[in-house]
């Protein structure tokens, strides 16, 4: 918005039409989909619900049943042998269901807005392939910071915790069912990062599907409890599995993707003691020993003991 605010005062100028056109070119473009007879740009939205909403329910479930099946049934005396829980699948299933049909009327909204008033874009001569990694710097700072911050509210606030977050917090014991059952209006808050960075700097429109794609999956891999690649710059299944421990436990480890803002705020937590009886779990530590304890050094995972000693 802040570039549209200065397009009406002629501080910049961005072809709207052009804009258009191209978002409408592109192989993304919804409003072709379902439209129920409506044309225009309700005609646009009820597509891009429809697609949303589609799209979200057939990853959910490819990625979820494929996660749980290997993990869970067909490998679980390799990987989770010691793992023997409550799962609450059919109540997860059933709040990642809600989630997707009522959040998608939320974050449609931002996608028809996209072209419209953001600085998304869709040619890559824009701007040049020099720009990418840049706006991929960005949009991580952008959507860690405000995803960090957004979720520790989420557990800060009582109100916010028992009218929304509690709902994902329901299944102490998790499974990648768990990846998205949240809150409608949960799960759209800790979104928005990801769909409003276009609107503070220029985003590819496949690179945005692309961050879209890894949140989505992410979402499903850090609730198997599996550390396949335990590289503490993210924050990764086991990570999680602490997170949601009953206690004090669900007041570590917020970040979304890295560990950064967990290890600067004080609120981050080794996942090691984590292990559900992977034989070769501490052989993937050892592996990643050197680039953990580079890390460390850079980053220590409790800042706020140096702080005091200090």
């Amino acid at each position: 918005m802040i570039w549209y605010l200065a397009e009406l005062l002629g501080l910049i100028q961005i072809d709207r039409n052009i804009k258009l056109d191209e978002y409408q070119s592109h192989p993304s473009y919804a409003g072709n989909f379902i439209r129920f007879g409506f044309d225009g740009i309700v005609g646009e939205y009820i597509s891009t619900v429809c697609q949303t909403f589609l799209f979200a329910l057939a990853l959910y479930f490819t990625l979820s049943c494929s996660s749980y099946y290997y993990f869970f049934k067909k490998n679980k005396q390799w990987y989770l042998p010691k793992l023997n829980a409550k799962f609450y699948i059919f109540y997860d299933i059933k709040w990642s269901i809600i989630n997707m049909f009522f959040e998608t009327f939320l974050v449609s909204i931002i996608r028809v807005a996209q072209p419209r008033f953001s600085l998304m874009y869709y040619n890559i001569s824009d701007y040049g392939y020099w720009y990418i990694p840049i706006s991929i710097i960005l949009h991580t700072i952008y959507d860690e910071t405000l995803t960090y911050w957004v979720h520790r509210w989420l557990h800060t606030y009582p109100y916010l915790y028992i009218k929304l977050h509690r709902i994902h917090h329901f299944s102490k014991d998790i499974t990648p069912f768990s990846g998205f059952a949240f809150h409608p209006l949960d799960a759209f808050a800790q979104a928005v990062p990801l769909f409003t960075s276009c609107f503070l700097f220029p985003i590819h429109m496949n690179l945005f599907l692309f961050f879209g794609l890894c949140t989505t999956s992410w979402a499903i891999s850090i609730h198997d409890n599996v550390p396949a690649l335990p590289f503490k710059f993210l924050l990764y299944s086991t990570h999680h599995t602490i997170h949601h421990e009953p206690g004090l436990g669900g007041m570590k480890n917020f970040g979304k993707f890295t560990s950064i803002w967990d290890r600067i705020m004080g609120t981050y937590e080794e996942p090691d003691r984590i292990n559900f009886g992977w034989k070769k779990q501490q052989e993937q530590l050892n592996k990643l020993k050197k680039v953990n304890d580079f890390y460390e050094s850079i980053l220590p995972s409790d800042l706020n003991k140096i702080k005091k000693k200090q």
